[in-house]
């Protein structure tokens, strides 16, 4: 079904692409009467612009006071701007995307430079007239070819100078709102997930994580998939806030702005520069920036409505957006307001066949992973738990240990209430592990708004004042097991507790009392923005742009969870209402509660509200001055632009006072205190940061080469210089530069290049954060599976030591060293003229140094394994003192007996160095034909390299696994070659193909991404198991009415995602069963929408 899709996919689209063009050959012109009164520029463009459907970019403010001719008659779009303009100081034009663009002519330079230059003012105006006929996932948006009559194609996001024609010198991407309708997206993280450029986000409404980590209606960005962080992201040219939540991404806490907050129904356009941008937007941009402009300039109103449902499961969402604006003070002022609002009902995980267990075994039958352990991934910390006498041995048992199991299992030696027995050994069987699927929502409840409003007043002198404000709210419910026992802050059940029949205190060794009932997560975060300033022409050419702005960012997470405290206090009773921890669970269903053991009164005696608090926020003032006529030159004229900027950024992480040492859990019977009185979570401190930035950055843009010089093979020749210098407080001082280079060989040929140097400072929780303690599950315990195959003399098999939930504690500092990074691209473009085709190529090269991460504690562990092969052990990860089960498991092997692991340290370092590289590919062909206008477009990235440097230490690792020292099962994480290691797939594509005629209107979108390798799961030749990759198309189909009545200008569309219900891959991933922040778990999902302009 999969392959028959995609042939049929794309042998439709290559079918359409060759009809149309066929009709395009047969009427070229493809006419469309036109009937448009002479009047001013602007309203004459927007005229024309509704008619073709299609966007306008505005260069320059003469389109208010310029007088265009009229136009009547049947004309194709191209000569109808060139008949509307004759005569005029304009001039208009189509982008490769098929946006309209309109520009002041280019006057033909004198060499002399005695030439009067035309006064003009370098301030850009969007008005998004319907929807552009682009259609892909991102546009790359290439200067056209120089010439005396050619257009300025218009990016903001590229370069500061206000009306330099050099945005086709770097790479950049643009999805316009026809691009962004191909996508089917309603959230900003289903849009951004469209761009094959844009990695895998590690927060995302799918993925567990605990307290620790960032929850709720949250997604991150990954430019380029080197790391969140490395990414910065604006909104209308200007920074957004960070989300205060922090998530561990490759062990390491990062942040990111929550691209949830973008209003996908309000977007005008995203622009993607996939380039290093340190020297033009500041010293974090690693990867590239991400800028997205909001429709700002709304006149009337318009209102949509759409409902969307996730075939087969409880999914749906409704959402509702309006759209409002207003011009008057004679047409001075301008104030526009879009507000959305989206209410989603989840999914349970039992709804999706990979996340329906944790046993994915079920799912390899007939391949060579067949039974593989390495796919049960059941807990171990179940209801039926595991003790440990203090005294010593306990007479009935025979053992100071014990655990609990139905009393049909063999090895009962004390007989319990419920259908549950205990045996001696301090471990449950496998069979008793916990499949934790059944209590876990895959997608959460969400209820979601957004309002933002903005302001434009013109002040009659070349200057405008703007402002904007907005605010998002997000409430988020998810449900997920409840917590067990941590082995560094167990619980003892005194002799005094009513059910204690074993006559001695007994510590609690493993327990997840299931009775509690699932833990309901609730999230609320919440976000504003506000923002004033000035912009416009300050004489002698020079624009300014100068603004304020505060923004902040909450988020608040409140969970029911155990009080340790509380619980031991209901262990202590000696009546009946005392807490009975040996109930086990049901003998009847392993995975579920044994009902009537506990009352719900003892179990709502220790119920506590767990929260954690966190702000983020930014201050922010620049100036930013331009002009695009500074000099001239031979070949035209010279654009400068200087800048300053201040910025302050602050971040507070606020935990509950169970977690961060204001109440601590002290055991009543063995005096042992720990910071944190919360089952199954670990203590953490308050953290709280703040710094200062101050900047500045000068850029120019010089053209070397005009077509005017004739100069043989070079007919164009443009250079970007920039370089800006950062005052960090609490890092230092920096400056960075950047070149670009573009040259145009032919008017159909372009190359492109660039140079950039960059830097990042660690982020406020890496630097302020001490004695963070973090659990993570699923680790292997390689010692001991070599000590079960050494003493058994079998096979070493992961399925003897996995499953183990380990605390880590980590520390960062001010000794952490900022990161530092060199970006380098190289590309062309080649666009035949007169054939609406354009195809685009580049490389890039991205290499950091000093990357702050850590080593990590399953690589911790396992260099412990290749110490204690050798005869010592690594001081890092600390265990527990041999049981007698232990040392008699190690008795004969040679080794020497290792306890269990308490606590692993892995603090935060300055890691080797790390290199990434790989190709973009674009393919785009607008036309019009006798059945309509047709846009298809293809866009793929390539991942050559991804390789991180590995330290000495995993060094040592990898060649005692080569050498045979250490089984070829232990795989080190996060060094050598990345490529497709769990995750970052060599290949990710999309394609569209849209198509217009009249108020019909249709489109088609496919995403591709690559096989990955999942290095969690070996088979018997040492093979690791490979995902497959994967493809969803959707479609969509729509017809606008007009001259109906009250139903004119209302707008039907109908479409669904996932047309052929691509369920995600299979993946040995823990909680879902596959790659979420890769693949979607939605299905086929079906919507339609109702849209109404008044």
């Amino acid at each position: 079904m999969r392959l028959a899709l995609r042939c049929a996919f794309w042998l439709a689209v290559c079918c359409l692409f060759l009809v149309s063009s066929v009709n395009a050959q047969e009427d070229l012109s493809n006419r469309q009467f036109i009937d448009i009164p002479a009047q001013n520029a602007e309203d004459a463009v927007k005229t024309l612009a509704r008619a073709k459907q299609r966007s306008v970019l505005f260069q320059t403010d003469d389109v208010v006071s310029v007088k265009t001719n009229a136009v009547k008659g049947d004309h194709s779009l191209q000569h109808a701007l060139d008949k509307l303009f004759e005569g005029t100081k304009l001039q208009g034009g189509l982008t490769e995307s098929g946006a309209i663009i309109v520009s002041q002519r280019k006057v033909e330079n004198s060499l002399g430079g005695n030439e009067p230059m035309q006064e003009k003012r370098s301030r850009f105006f969007l008005t998004t007239a319907l929807s552009t006929l682009a259609a892909t996932a991102a546009i790359a948006q290439d200067t056209t070819p120089a010439g005396e009559n050619q257009d300025d194609v218009i990016i903001v996001v590229g370069s500061q100078i206000k009306g330099a024609d050099i945005a086709g010198s770097l790479p950049v991407s643009v999805l316009g709102e026809e691009e962004i309708a191909l996508t089917g997206a309603v959230s900003g993280d289903e849009l951004l997930a469209s761009i094959p450029q844009i990695g895998q986000a590690t927060f995302n409404g799918v993925g567990f994580s605990g307290v620790n980590g960032a929850q709720g209606d949250v997604s991150s960005i990954n430019l380029r998939a080197i790391g969140t962080g490395n990414t910065l992201v604006l909104l209308n040219g200007r920074r957004m806030v960070l989300h205060p939540g922090t998530q561990v991404e490759n062990l390491v806490p990062v942040n990111s702005v929550n691209s949830n907050t973008l209003p996908v129904t309000g977007i005008s356009r995203v622009e993607v520069l996939r380039d290093g941008a340190a020297a033009l937007y500041g010293t974090d941009a690693v990867a590239g920036v991400i800028n997205t402009v909001l429709k700002d300039d709304v006149e009337g109103f318009i209102g949509t409505v759409q409902y969307g449902s996730s075939e087969g499961t409880s999914l749906d969402e409704l959402s509702a957006t309006i759209e409002a604006g207003h011009t008057f003070n004679d047409g001075r002022t301008n104030i526009s307001f879009f507000g959305n609002f989206l209410n989603r009902n989840g999914m349970p995980a039992s709804e999706l066949l990979n996340s329906s267990t944790e046993d994915l075994r079920i799912f390899f039958e007939g391949t060579p992973f067949e039974g593989d352990t390495q796919l049960r991934n059941m807990s171990s910390q179940a209801a039926w738990g595991e003790f440990r006498a203090l005294n010593g041995q306990i007479a009935a048992i025979g053992d100071d240990d014990f655990h609990i199991q139905p009393d049909t299992t063999s090895g009962c030696l004390v007989d319990l209430p419920n259908g549950v027995c205990a045996d001696n050994g301090g471990s449950i069987g496998t069979a008793l592990r916990l499949d934790r699927a059944r209590y876990r929502d895959l997608i959460g409840d969400t209820k979601r708004g957004n309002g933002f409003l903005f302001i434009n007043h013109d002040l009659n002198n070349n200057l405008e004042l703007y402002g904007e404000a907005s605010y998002y709210r997000s409430s988020f419910f998810r449900r997920r097991e409840t917590a067990q026992m941590l082995s560094s802050n167990r619980v003892v059940v005194p002799s005094t507790n009513f059910y204690n029949v074993f006559g001695d205190d007994l510590q609690i060794r493993d327990l997840r009392p299931l009775d509690v009932g699932q833990r309901n997560i609730n999230v609320d975060n919440d976000s504003f923005r506000i923002l004033g300033g000035v912009r416009g022409d300050v004489g002698n050419n020079w624009d300014l742009d100068s603004a304020f702005l505060y923004s902040e960012a909450t988020t608040e997470s409140i969970t029911n969870r155990v009080s340790n405290t509380l619980f031991q206090q209901a262990l202590s009773l000696s009546t009946p209402d005392a807490y009975n921890p040996f109930g086990g669970g049901n003998p009847a269903d392993i995975n579920a509660v044994n009902p009537g053991v506990n009352s719900q009164a003892t179990i709502d005696s220790f119920i506590v509200d767990v929260s954690r608090r966190s702000k983020t926020s930014i201050l922010l003032g620049d100036l930013k001055l331009s002009n695009a006529d500074f000099l001239q030159f031979p070949a035209g004229s010279v654009g400068v632009a200087i800048g300053v900027e201040g910025r302050r950024e602050t971040f507070l992480d606020d935990r509950d006072d169970r977690l961060d040492g204001t109440i601590t859990f002290t055991d009543s019977v063995t005096g042992v205190t720990n910071g944190s009185d919360v089952m199954g979570t670990s203590p953490t401190p308050d953290t709280e940061g703040s710094r200062a930035v101050y900047s500045a950055f000068v850029e120019t843009a010089i053209p070397v080469v005009s077509p005017e010089m004739d100069i043989p093979f070079v007919q164009r020749l443009d250079v970007q210089l920039a370089a800006r210098f950062e005052s960090y407080s609490d890092v230092g001082e920096v400056i960075k530069p950047k070149v670009s280079v573009s040259l145009y060989p032919a008017s159909w040929l372009q190359i492109r290049g660039a140079y950039a140097r960059g830097f990042r400072a660690p982020n406020l929780e890496q630097i302020n954060a001490t004695g963070i303690r973090r659990v993570n599950s699923n680790r292997e315990d390689w010692i001991v599976c070599e000590a079960t195959a050494r003493s058994n003399m079998t096979d070493f098999s992961t399925g003897d030591c996995d499953g183990n939930s380990v605390e880590s504690v980590r520390a960062g500092g001010p000794d952490l060293m900022p990161e530092n990074n060199q970006n380098f691209s190289l590309g062309g473009v080649f666009q035949p003229e007169g054939s609406g085709l354009t195809v685009t190529v580049d490389y890039w090269k991205i290499k950091q140094t000093d990357v702050v991460g850590i080593f990590g504690d399953q690589n911790q562990i396992s260099l412990d394994y290749l110490l204690r092969v050798n005869g010592s052990s690594n001081p890092n990860v600390i265990r527990d003192t041999p049981d007698a089960a232990t040392i008699a498991l190690f008795a004969g092997t040679g080794l020497d007996p290792a306890g269990e692991i308490l606590v692993v340290q892995d603090d935060y370092v300055n890691l080797q160095p790390r290199q990434a590289s790989g190709l973009d590919f674009g393919l785009y062909y607008d036309f019009e034909t006798g059945i309509g206008d047709f846009s298809f477009s293809a866009n793929a990235a390539h991942l050559l390299g991804f390789f991180q440097d590995p330290s000495a230490a995993a060094s040592d690792i990898l060649a005692a696994i080569e050498a045979g020292t250490l089984d070829d099962a232990v795989d080190i994480t996060g060094q050598e070659s990345l490529v497709e290691r769990n995750g970052r797939p060599k290949w990710r594509g999309s394609a569209g193909l849209t198509w217009r005629n009249g108020p019909f209107g249709a489109g088609v979108f496919g995403r591709y991404i690559g096989p990955v390798t999942d290095t969690s799961v070996t088979g018997p030749g040492g093979e690791t198991f490979r995902v497959d990759d994967w493809m969803s198309v959707n479609m969509y189909v729509q017809y606008t009415f007009e001259n109906a009545g009250l139903a004119s200008d209302t707008r039907l569309r109908f479409g669904v995602r996932n047309i052929a219900d691509e369920k995600p891959p299979l993946a040995d991933e823990f909680a879902t069963g596959f790659y979420e922040e890769l693949h979607s778990s939605r299905g086929r999902y079906w919507y339609g929408s109702i849209r109404k302009e008044f």
